[in-house]
């Protein structure tokens, strides 16, 4: 019903839904922004745990956002990368590895994935431009604080002072306009040792939850194929050898991987 609405009804169909376009539904938290942007670690974590408001009137909506493409991709790429936190753990035979993570939000893939193995060699460095997100993020992983390191700066002027094995991105990079993309790549690029990868999130255009999403939630992100992702690595400057591009199981999320 709602990705049949016109660009031009899109006002008229919000207000005929604005009983329900409030913080308390997980779309009127979207649609509102009350941390000033959609997306925020707050909203993330509540599709990871399946909230649901006990209210009857808001309940339906967050069952009907549950049972979206575009949050089960997003609860699919926590999972993947707690698989890749795993694989690298079996490549690093307890030598320490260093990843970082760029926007990194509530910081549960790396919760559950120390959950998991407490004694893993990984060590993690946390990049987000939201300070409520890293105190939420500190406090979830309180147990791991002498694994973790926080920056509270923006991705696009933060200089890091070590190089990583991994260096991780979910949600971020499709919120940045192509020029901006291809520049964070190729600055962070730098930053892998050899042997390293790089991994970038961003929306596949083929989403059948987008109309939902911008309609509902106004929530605006640039979706891209997997050809336009490997473009942008090529236009960094990394050799065609070196690039790959995975997805989470709905393929909703793709994943751009370069390797260094």
């Amino acid at each position: 019903m709602v990705d049949q609405v016109k660009d031009e009804e899109i006002e008229s169909f919000r207000k005929k839904v604005s009983s329900i376009l409030h913080p308390g539904t997980l779309f009127g938290f979207s649609y509102t922004k009350p941390f000033g942007y959609s997306g925020d670690f707050f909203i993330i974590e509540k599709f990871y745990q399946g909230y649901v408001n006990p209210d009857e009137k808001c309940r339906k909506w967050d069952h009907f956002i549950h049972a979206s493409g575009a949050v089960t991709a997003v609860v699919n790429r926590k999972t993947l990368a707690i698989d890749i936190f795993e694989k690298l753990n079996e490549k690093a035979l307890g030598l320490r590895q260093d990843v970082m993570i760029l926007g990194s939000g509530p910081v549960t893939e790396t919760f559950e994935f120390l959950e998991r193995n407490p004694d893993s060699p990984l060590v993690f460095e946390m990049l987000d431009l939201d300070k409520r997100a890293i105190a939420y993020a500190k406090n979830k992983n309180r147990k791991y604080l002498d694994r973790m390191t926080f920056h509270n700066a923006n991705v696009i002027r933060f200089t890091p002072t070590r190089n990583f094995d991994l260096i991780w991105s979910a949600g971020l990079f499709d919120y940045f306009k192509g020029k901006h993309f291809v520049y964070l790549l190729k600055k962070y690029y730098e930053y892998l040792n050899e042997g390293g990868e790089m991994i970038i999130g961003n929306f596949n255009i083929e989403n059948p939850s987008r109309r939902n999403m911008e309609i509902l939630g106004d929530w605006f992100l640039y979706h891209r194929s997997a050809e336009e992702l490997k473009g942008f690595a090529t236009q960094a400057g990394i050799d065609e050898s070196k690039i790959d591009v995975i997805q989470e199981p709905l393929g909703i999320n793709l994943f751009l991987r370069v390797k260094k």
